[in-house]
């Protein structure tokens, strides 16, 4: 595997904070074995990565021997339209690759999607007094949520869609199994701005296995918005009223549809380059991105529609499958988030 590559991209959090993202290797427990890493697409196909051996135990410290990693290439999720959450923070920052751990059949199987951070910043996490979480997709295609709830997981966000083309094949399996778990679940879209518009996004979501359940256990629907393709541009060619019209178009076709506003996944930088810092989505919950961490307790300057944050990625690897999320609060405060009906 290649040496790890560090790169610096600002993340317009206070006191000149940054996020530096380090694409290295990271464990996470999974309930089988797989055999391939790749996932599925019904419009897609991802070419299958070959599954890698050598694998060190899950016991065996990340520092003494990192697992194998398959290296995917951004370009390829660029032109499969199936891209992991961070993928475009991360070809924002320069690189050209994330990485994907290989599955450890002796473990039970270790599979994560690996956009890791110093492990003098994960050592230091999760942020403390918040409650635990994780984001996945149908790269991370077996995960163990019953170890994920021991480590301390109570929330999975899981890819459902990418714009109007892309249905991940492990949603169905991975939403329903957060909630047999005893974790509260969400599913969310990769947004692509320039494919469709942001009504036709959230309804293909809807139309695609995409859901919201008045059960007490799940959490709104997430846009994850991110740094488009070089080709496409980092604000997907849109002029800043242009990207405003569309997450409202979103926004509202998911309020219409199931009376609760959508979550949004950022970065602040972004949000000022791509919306001219727009004021106008308080009523959305933020889910904020920086990572690594110098500060855990804040992620630092936030876009002008919030005055604080819902949910934090703080990390790309660590102890739980896929991100490391937290929740700003308590476990009694999640519960309350989860069970509001407007």
């Amino acid at each position: 595997m290649r040496a790890p590559i560090t790169r610096i991209l600002g993340l317009g959090t206070a006191a000149a904070v940054a996020g530096a993202i380090t694409f290295g290797s990271g464990t996470a427990v999974a309930e089988t074995a797989p055999t391939t890493l790749a996932p599925t697409a019904t419009a897609a196909a991802t070419p299958a990565p070959a599954a890698p051996t050598g694998v060190p135990s899950a016991s065996t410290p990340a520092a003494a021997a990192a697992p194998a990693a398959e290296q995917l290439s951004i370009a390829e999720m660029d032109r499969t339209g199936n891209h992991t959450m961070g993928a475009g923070i991360a070809a924002h920052a320069g690189e050209s690759h994330v990485t994907v751990t290989a599955p450890d059949s002796a473990a039970g199987g270790v599979s994560a999607q690996s956009l890791s951070t110093s492990s003098a910043a994960t050592a230091s996490g999760p942020p403390p007094g918040r409650v635990q979480g994780f984001d996945i997709s149908a790269w991370q295609p077996s995960v163990n949520f019953l170890q994920a709830y021991r480590n301390g997981a109570r929330f999975a966000y899981v890819k459902a869609t990418e714009g109007t083309s892309y249905v991940s094949s492990t949603y169905k399996q991975q939403y329903a199994t957060a909630k047999q778990r005893n974790l509260y679940r969400g599913g969310y879209v990769y947004a692509q701005p320039s494919q469709a518009s942001g009504a036709a996004t959230a309804n293909y979501f809807f139309a695609h296995g995409g859901q919201w359940s008045k059960d007490g256990k799940t959490l709104p629907p997430l846009l994850d918005i991110e740094y488009g393709s070089a080709a496409q541009g980092t604000c997907y060619g849109k002029t800043w009223g242009q990207m405003r019209s569309w997450i409202k178009d979103f926004s509202n076709t998911v309020y219409k549809k199931i009376h609760r506003y959508p979550a949004i996944y950022t970065t602040t930088d972004w949000w000022k380059r791509c919306t001219n810092n727009s004021n106008q989505f308080s009523k959305n919950p933020l889910f904020v991105a920086i990572y690594p961490v110098k500060n855990f307790t804040t992620p630092g300057t936030l876009g002008r529609s919030w005055s604080k944050w819902t949910f934090w990625q703080w990390a790309s690897s660590g102890v739980l499958p896929g991100d490391q999320d937290v929740y700003r609060n308590n476990i009694t405060y999640l519960k309350r988030f989860a069970a509001k009906t407007e």
